[in-house]
């Protein structure tokens, strides 16, 4: 089976159809932990996140995640929880990773429009393979509510023991 670039050309409607379920997932499973009353802060983690739209400006998996914060921001301050977003892009065998820098920027322009949902919301960006990465997050997956993104592109990266 040959790798698809999903960045190549725009999102092909079974993509939107898979952002548009893990959307929905997203927007029932922030609030039910904000609203816990004892979590103070929840992990959102998106492995193999991209460049954060298509080519046709169509949101991809780390702009539909903080557009689903940025709708429970009002529950994140009355509840006094932080929303730590975890993103990674990487493209194994290039040099110039073109799609970390387009997903920084991305995301850096997203949060620009709303400049208070910062005080609720932490982005760490990655740019670091699976194999080596997932290891030295998988503490903080156990430690904190998380939701784990691992789309269909990427699980061919993933060994059996994960």
């Amino acid at each position: 089976m040959g790798y698809k670039d999903l960045h190549d050309s725009p999102f092909d409607d079974t993509t939107k159809a898979k952002l548009e379920i893990f959307e929905d997932y997203a927007k029932a499973w922030i609030p039910t932990f904000i609203m816990q009353g004892h979590i103070n802060e929840i992990h959102i983690f998106d492995f193999f996140a991209g460049t954060g739209y298509d080519q046709n400006g169509i949101p991809g998996s780390p702009i539909r995640i903080l557009k689903k914060i940025q709708e429970q921001k009002g529950l994140l301050f009355s509840r006094q929880v932080k929303a730590v977003v975890h993103l990674n892009e990487f493209e194994p065998n290039k040099r110039h990773q073109q799609k970390f820098k387009q997903l920084k920027e991305s995301c850096s322009n997203f949060l620009k429009s709303d400049k208070s949902l910062a005080n609720k919301l932490d982005i760490k960006f990655y740019n670091t393979d699976f194999e080596q990465l997932f290891p030295e997050l998988f503490p903080l997956i156990k430690k904190y509510p998380s939701l784990v993104y691992l789309d269909q592109n990427g699980i061919k990266f993933l060994s059996a023991k994960y």
